[in-house]
């Protein structure tokens, strides 16, 4: 079984960071703005990962303490539309991410190898390691990293400031 890399826990500890410096500078407006059609705005896509990072935080922490258990999946589509992304303030939620992927980034650098071989069962994608798990997260992060510099970029070629 796979174990996770120093450069891979660095990586995956660093990702707020990243994301934080992309969107170092923007105006509300830019934040906002839906360059892209059918893309969510960066701030969406800030608030989204804020609630991805919770739901990651409790998974992988369920894994670890409980064996075999069952991962409920959520519908990240409904919970954009219902939970105000628009409205909510992106400033609180990358803090919550950032400070929710210290905690996992801090729990996972301490695991034995052994440990990330523990199991639990997605609803959907079935039986997943703690490191099918962390990969997931992992990926997640550096996804909406690219996302957000290709609306940034799309800002600049549309004419939006």
């Amino acid at each position: 079984m796979p174990v996770a890399t120093s450069e891979q826990l660095e990586q995956y500890a660093a990702i707020p960071t990243q994301i934080a410096r992309a969107v170092e500078g923007l105006s509300k407006e830019q934040l906002l703005q839906t360059p892209i059609e059918g893309e969510w705005t960066i701030h969406e896509v800030i608030i989204h990962l804020a609630d991805s990072e919770a739901v990651g935080f409790w998974r992988l922490r369920k894994t670890l303490a409980e064996r075999d258990s069952l991962l409920a999946v959520y519908d990240e589509d409904a919970w954009s539309k219902t939970l105000f992304y628009r409205q909510q303030d992106y400033r609180l939620a990358l803090k919550l991410f950032t400070d929710l992927r210290a905690s996992s980034a801090a729990l996972l650098a301490l695991l034995p190898s052994q440990s990330w071989e523990l199991t639990s069962t997605h609803a959907e994608r079935g039986k997943l390691s703690l490191y099918d798990l962390f990969q997931t997260y992992l990926e997640h992060g550096e996804i909406h990293l690219q996302q957000i510099e290709r609306i940034k970029q799309a800002l600049t070629t549309t004419g939006h400031p």
